[in-house]
């Protein structure tokens, strides 16, 4: 079974800077011991080297005599630990051993042993290749050596003794050895419990969590994950089975909605194809009454009923432009896009409007972005939907009416701003929502469709169109049309 590694993988770095920590922490904290060890070791040795020195040289003071020195010295240095042994004489000349080629003559530096300061002088060299403490005895004149030596003479002579530390340095080299070993031990003991930790919890788990991620991508929703609650990642799977339920909830009841839209959705469009029918089959008697009624009016002579003829005809009218609507509302629009000057068919509208609003004297205002490219969109279709928003501004405005068509270019944004702003008595706030739905209007005239039509074509251009208050007075109706780059 081939095992792919990957070195990105957060797991893989943790496990790596764990075992880097521990490894760390274990060679650091034996290499402080092994180094405070060997200082101990080194202590200890010279402390007991130092007790054997001082009962040596009162035995050799007691005695003193030269002939039972040097036999010492002999028979120290047939021991093993003793390296070397000599015996000086004041000026620093060797008195024994009789061979002085293995003498270390960096003991016999007279300027060295004059620098003494103790009797018993220790010195350790440990980065000798064997190493070795180096004992150094002055044997000053005294009242006792008077007999022997004049009183003029201050030191008698030396003896110099240099012994192995042999020992103590193959402790500290077998502790360190051990304490590479344990180490490595250990690590390697630790590095086996957390694969088997990861591999028997922690990758188990999220194989699990993978692998109900990918049924649950497949549209498999019944799938859960089976972790031990008392883990962590116990914890974190069962947050996931309840995201999961809750999403299948949530599924369910999407379901079960789009199911009663898909409905609804078939039922209004019988409804409105019948609609469609019925409106086209009112349409044409409605339009015969009303060209009848005209011939009427026209031929008349009875003066008295001549405006109820002509109440008829505005009703049959008002019937026929419902109707219309209704129809216009119904069918499907297709866009005839092509580039255009939106500032060119506001001037159009507003020029239409003008002559339309005599009666009430409304007054019209333009205040025109020059910066606007020319861009794509429909323009029958937009001038319908900016000639709607005017007729009903014009409608909610009173004798001393304002209308302000304006446009902005938002280069940064893509898209032509239009606002059409009137003073007129504004929209319940509570309504502001429904005003664009089909059939609702607060005008006993209306028929509710103008602004669901200019809504649709706003929306079939991939823009947006929305109401909000003026602060004063009166309401201002946004539009944005997006500009392709």
């Amino acid at each position: 079974m081939k095992i792919e590694i990957n070195f990105s993988s957060f797991r893989l770095k943790i496990i790596v800077t764990l075992i880097l920590v521990i490894t760390s922490m274990s060679f650091l904290s034996f290499y402080i011991y092994t180094y405070y060890l060997s200082q101990k070791l080194y202590k200890n040795a010279e402390e007991e080297m130092s007790s054997v020195i001082y009962f040596f040289r009162d035995q050799i003071v007691a005695v003193h005599d030269g002939r039972v020195i040097k036999p010492c010295l002999r028979k120290m240095n047939a021991n093993k630990r003793i390296l070397r042994s000599y015996l000086l004489d004041p000026t620093g000349r060797i008195l024994f051993p009789a061979d002085t080629k293995s003498v270390d003559k960096g003991t016999v530096n007279l300027a060295n042993l004059a620098a003494l300061k103790e009797d018993i002088t220790m010195n350790t060299f440990k980065s000798e290749p064997n190493p070795y403490t180096r004992a150094v005895i002055r044997f000053q004149n005294g009242p006792t050596c008077y007999d022997c030596h004049a009183p003029t003479t201050k030191i008698l002579g030396y003896i110099v003794m240099d012994v192995s530390m042999a020992d103590s340095e193959n402790t500290v080299a077998f502790t360190q050895k051990f304490s590479l070993v344990f180490t490595i031990i250990m690590v390697v003991l630790i590095l086996g419990f957390v694969l088997i930790l990861h591999y028997n919890i922690i990758r188990k788990s999220l194989s699990q969590f993978q692998s109900a991620i990918s049924n649950i991508n497949r549209g498999n929703l019944d799938t859960r994950i089976r972790i031990p609650k008392s883990t962590e990642l116990g914890k974190l799977g069962k947050n996931f089975n309840e995201m999961v339920d809750q999403f299948q909830k949530t599924q369910k009841e999407l379901q079960k909605y789009h199911l009663q839209e898909i409905k609804n959705s078939r039922r209004m469009a019988s409804i409105g194809e019948m609609s469609a029918r019925l409106a086209h089959e009112i349409r044409n008697p409605i339009t015969g009454i009303a060209n009848a009624i005209e011939i009427i009016i026209d031929e008349t002579k009875d003066k008295e009923n001549k405006p109820v003829l002509e109440e008829i005809q505005r009703q049959a009218n008002r019937v026929n432009k419902a109707v219309s609507n209704l129809l216009n509302y119904s069918r499907s629009r297709d866009l005839n896009v092509q580039e255009g000057d939106i500032n060119e068919i506001i001037k159009s509208v507003v020029f239409f409007l003008e002559n339309q609003a005599l009666n009430k004297q409304i007054r019209f205002k333009i205040e025109l972005d020059p910066g606007i490219p020319l861009f794509d969109f429909d323009p029958e279709q937009i001038e319908n939907v900016l000639l709607n928003l005017g007729l009903n501004a014009v409608h909610a405005c009173d004798v001393r009416g304002l209308v302000t068509y304006e446009t902005q270019y938002a280069p940064g944004e893509k898209v032509v701003k239009i606002a059409v702003r009137d003073n007129g008595i504004g929209i319940p706030e509570d309504k502001m929502t429904d005003i664009f739905k089909p059939f609702y209007t607060t005008r006993t005239q209306g028929t509710g469709l103008g602004l669901a039509i200019a809504k649709e074509i706003v929306d079939m251009h991939k823009g947006e169109i929305w109401v909000e208050n003026n602060p004063e007075k009166g309401c201002t109706f946004h539009i944005t049309l997006p500009v392709s780059a």
